[in-house]
């Protein structure tokens, strides 16, 4: 019986969208099912105290959401920090723009790994104090590396992912089960969503699915619950075509 060309993405879908359309270019077909809701967890003063207790040098920014929503809790005094002590480390022209619009010191790492954003703080010389801006701290892998090496690496926890109410959830995990098709596919675009999906999901027929990991944490997790994943696939906001390509390879 030929593989089913659905792809699920699930859990939190804030940031699903580019996701989506990479998807449908690989030529599947994207299924949604959200079962998270974002709530703000860090105000102006929770930024303030982070960059003047810890003596903040660098901000580190792993994609274009974190950046705006970091703007959003910005005021007066604490924009004038980031403008004047800071400089700010992107991974992809869309958080550059964004962060160099609102006036802060910029810089985009020539590289599309974490890893190659650790070698540019190495070339820069960039020992200071480090923050990074999240939402699931899980999903940040430049903080981890430079801790490694001895760096002061901190996050600021600006929403966090919360599961749905309880009647809601079950609204939504009956339509799941009642599907007369399940997805080929579950996407893994966010290294928390197999925790959301197995604690949303039970008693889902885990063998029937093949999940697609962006990080190598998931890779790893998915490894040591025997479940059947194909590679980690690159993503990089600048070429989300290496993803469509790399999906095709992995899952036609």
């Amino acid at each position: 019986m030929p593989k089913s060309k659905s792809v699920l993405l699930t859990g939190n879908l804030t940031y699903a969208e580019p996701y989506i359309k990479a998807v449908e270019e690989a030529g599947f077909h994207p299924e949604t099912v959200e079962i998270m809701q974002m709530e703000q967890s860090a105000g102006p003063e929770d930024l303030t105290r982070a960059l003047r207790e810890h003596r903040i040098e660098n901000m580190v920014y792993s994609r274009e959401e974190h950046a705006r929503m970091l703007l959003g809790i910005t005021n007066e005094g604490n924009r004038k920090l980031m403008i004047n002590d800071v400089v700010h480390f992107v991974q992809d022209s869309r958080s550059f723009k964004v962060l160099n619009d609102a006036g802060f010191p910029v810089l985009q790492s020539p590289g599309q790994k974490s890893i190659d954003m650790v070698e540019y703080f190495l070339r820069l010389n960039r020992t200071g104090p480090v923050l990074t801006p999240c939402v699931d701290p899980e999903s940040e892998e430049i903080p981890e590396f430079l801790s490694e090496l001895k760096y002061e690496s901190r996050y600021i926890r600006l929403y966090e992912a919360e599961p749905f109410p309880k009647e809601k959830l079950e609204s939504v995990r009956e339509a799941f089960y009642a599907r007369n098709s399940k997805p080929g596919f579950v996407l893994l675009h966010e290294p928390g969503t197999l925790t959301q999906f197995l604690v949303a999901f039970p008693d889902a027929p885990l063998s029937e699915f093949t999940f697609i990991p962006l990080h190598r944490k998931t890779e790893d997790r998915l490894r040591h619950l025997g479940l059947k994943s194909t590679p980690v696939i690159p993503w990089h906001p600048d070429q989300p075509e290496r993803f469509t390509e790399s999906l095709k390879t992995h899952c036609s």
